[in-house]
């Protein structure tokens, strides 16, 4: 999607980049507290022989929104785990733009499958409010770490919302000029040092 941004209409463009910032951001501040959290781990149990009270329990929350967050953001980047190989077998801009389309179209239909079962997720939470399920030590009640599978699920969907637009927007032609520029400011494998 992101090789398109520039067909968005000038509000929606705006609106697109600062929540792909807001998300990196969140991201970037969130994922280095899993690392430094199990260093600490270590450092109590092993060294100071002590243990680090119920860490998993506020742990398991950011795990969440960063992994959905991350995958929004994977979404909009179009950088998940694929395996085409259409692209070695045909040239044809016109197969390869549709090939991309009907991919975008069943992955946005997942993906509001997945949205709708987040909603009812939510919608139980909410449903037995003054009852919450929480955590067993901490009481962090267990809508925060679903609240991030449902955004995650909304942002995804609206990214790929996005780019069935954006590719129905530029079309076959275009699609194939970006997917070439994007080609060819990728390093040869030969060019990159490996250690």
């Amino acid at each position: 999607m992101v090789l398109f941004e520039d067909a968005l209409p000038p509000g929606l463009s705006r609106f697109v980049r600062l929540m792909v910032r807001i998300k990196s951001v969140l991201v970037a501040v969130a994922l280095p507290i899993l690392p430094i959290t199990f260093f600490f781990v270590v450092l109590f149990r092993y060294i100071l022989e002590r243990d680090l009270f119920a860490y998993e329990e506020w742990l398991m929350p950011i795990c969440f929104w960063v992994f959905f967050l991350g995958s929004a953001l994977g979404t909009y980047y179009d950088k998940q785990i694929n395996a085409d190989l259409l692209d070695t077998v045909t040239e044809n801009s016109t197969l390869l733009w549709l090939r991309k389309l009907v991919i975008q179209i069943i992955e946005l239909s997942i993906t509001l499958v997945l949205v709708y079962w987040a909603w009812l997720m939510i919608a139980d939470e909410i449903a037995a409010y003054p009852e919450w399920k929480t955590t067993i030590a901490l009481k962090i009640p267990f809508i925060v770490p679903r609240f991030g599978i449902f955004v995650g699920f909304v942002f995804m969907a609206f990214y790929s919302a996005l780019s069935i637009f954006l590719m129905l927007r530029v079309g076959p032609d275009r699609y194939a000029e970006a997917m070439e520029n994007a080609r060819r400011a990728e390093p040869d494998e030969e060019e990159v040092v490996t250690w």
